[in-house]
């Protein structure tokens, strides 16, 4: 059985854009549908749901994120994978069941669809990592013929995973200090380390409409839980080696936040947070460790090295940010 798992914070209009295309699935496997309503006041519970008697809804009663709202729901799943999916989704037909045959194939595995941007060209086919830990969508933006078929990926996308409950309940389900922002990342690479595949069958598709945006409330998200993610999945050797190269990737972080004082906030903030929260980081550190069986050297063995400057600075800006400092990424690429 599949459990199919939405956190909704005031996304009544996109439940009811992908409510319909889960019921009209053909698929061999039973499957539940847990709407979890992450303290919303839009009407999610009291006038879409009750539309959808095949609905499990669960309120909770406040907003704990995308993390927190997801773990509620795992929490009264019944089945042995749960898809983790995004109420701004719309799943194409045979989705289900061509992720379901997939993780078949590979049940010990977590498995990501190829998500469509709603123009037809790719919004991510699992995600990819620059060496010191910003992510970019897979193939963003390129046509939807370039991938096909099942493909390891280093990523998964957060929103439409798939994963084998036996599995989470090993190595745990998601971080809820995250709040939102990164909590897929730091799962993938969690999962990467206790020796568990990640997959992207792009012939599962999914639209998903998400539009890219900034503002230093995620700035924010993004940034501290990049750096909670390494200070938790790397080993201290391997801090000490990317050491270097962290250092450019702040300063490069310092010179995006002098857009505005609310995004400079938002880095004092997150160096606040780290410091404040320091002994919990070292105990998540030996908790996430004593999960190992892959070096750290594989997990970044696939990592990038340019930084995604297009999508921070603009095409032409970006472009010749990323020919003056992408050397310098190559030269501080540690050895591990």
């Amino acid at each position: 059985m599949l459990s199919i798992i939405i956190v909704s914070y005031n996304s009544r209009a996109d439940l009811a854009r992908c409510l319909p295309t889960l019921f009209n699935q053909q698929t061999n496997d039973n499957f539940e549908v847990i709407v979890v309503d992450n303290h919303g006041s839009d009407g999610v519970a009291t006038e879409l749901i009750p539309l959808y008697p095949q609905v499990r809804l669960i309120k909770n009663l406040a907003n704990t994120g995308y993390a927190g709202g997801n773990n509620l729901g795992l929490s009264q799943a019944r089945g042995a994978w749960v898809l983790f999916l995004n109420p701004d989704t719309e799943l194409w037909v045979g989705c289900l069941e061509r992720l379901m045959t997939t993780a078949r194939q590979h049940p010990s595995a977590f498995i990501t669809p190829k998500l469509l941007n709603p123009d037809g060209t790719i919004n991510a086919c699992g995600n990819q990592m620059q060496y010191t830990g910003i992510t970019t969508c897979r193939g963003l933006n390129q046509p939807a013929t370039t991938y096909h078929g099942q493909e390891r990926i280093p990523l998964l996308s957060g929103a439409a995973l798939l994963a084998p409950v036996s599995v989470l309940q090993r190595i745990g389900a998601f971080d809820e200090s995250y709040f939102m922002y990164f909590e897929d990342t730091e799962l993938s690479l969690r999962a990467r380390l206790a020796g568990y595949e990640l997959w992207c069958d792009a012939d599962a598709v999914v639209t998903h409409y998400y539009k890219l945006g900034f503002s230093p409330t995620k700035f924010y998200y993004l940034e501290r839980n990049r750096l909670l993610t390494f200070l938790t999945t790397f080993s201290r050797a391997t801090l000490l080696r990317l050491l270097p190269a962290l250092f450019i990737t702040e300063l490069l972080m310092w010179g995006f936040a002098l857009r505005g004082w609310g995004y400079l906030r938002m880095r004092f903030r997150t160096y606040a947070y780290l410091y404040t929260h320091r002994n919990t980081i070292r105990q998540r550190h030996r908790t996430v460790q004593a999960l190992r069986q892959v070096a750290d050297a594989e997990l970044l063995q696939d990592s990038m090295l340019s930084l995604p400057f297009d999508q921070l600075a603009g095409d032409r800006l970006g472009h010749w940010l990323d020919v003056l400092i992408r050397p310098l990424y190559r030269l501080m690429r540690p050895h591990l």
